[in-house]
């Protein structure tokens, strides 16, 4: 089967997108409400503090758009590798699970960050939903052999990576799920080889 490498580089390049723009929200929302980055890492205020008072886009109560806005896109970015990896998938409730969950999360996401927080419940549900359709892809594709062992495997570690993620973007919601759910994908898109012909071995 052939996926287009760009596929591949926007699944890989995602997380990363996300916990930039997911930790500088974190980190606005911190300081907006006075707090000490108490449900953050080590040393996080004092770094929090010298954003505030260095980069103009962090001295405000809340997130600028510049990092609201565009979060969304981080989803999106993942999807058409998802689309393709899911098609060789012979369960069609995780395949649709998976895929209409991104849909819809990338859509209320967006929303939420567009929006006097529209959206809020249900780009919760859709990312438990895509979560959810994930892991089944992955175990479904252990059971019939339908994805190489390696893919199913980065799709089932969205389970452990989903909490441990959260860490980067100080769990906060729902970048700290949209973080475990990005970084599960990128990790497939990285084991896929491909071939000279441009074929992606084992699918």
């Amino acid at each position: 089967m052939v996926i287009p490498r760009w596929r591949r580089v926007l699944a890989v390049a995602s997380p990363v997108w996300a916990t930039v723009l997911g930790a500088a929200m974190a980190v606005q929302w911190e300081l907006g409400a006075g707090g000490t980055f108490a449900s953050g890492p080590p040393g996080a205020h004092t770094v929090g503090l010298w954003m505030a008072d260095t980069l103009p886009l962090m001295n405000g109560r809340e997130p600028a758009w510049w990092w609201r806005g565009p979060f969304f896109l981080s989803i999106f970015a993942a999807l058409p590798f998802a689309w393709s990896v899911t098609g060789r998938s012979g369960s069609r409730l995780a395949r649709w699970c998976t895929r209409g969950g991104m849909l819809v999360a990338g859509a209320m996401v967006g929303l939420e960050y567009s929006t006097a927080g529209y959206g809020w419940p249900y780009d919760l549900v859709a990312l438990l939903v895509a979560l959810g359709g994930t892991v089944a892809v992955g175990v479904s594709a252990l059971r019939r052999r339908d994805l190489p062992r390696a893919v199913a495997w980065s799709l089932i570690a969205v389970v452990p990576l989903t909490p441990a993620a959260g860490f980067l973007v100080f769990w906060y919601l729902p970048p700290g799920l949209t973080l475990g759910l990005l970084i599960g994908w990128a990790l497939a898109a990285l084991v896929c080889s491909e071939g000279a012909d441009g074929d992606v071995r084992g699918l």
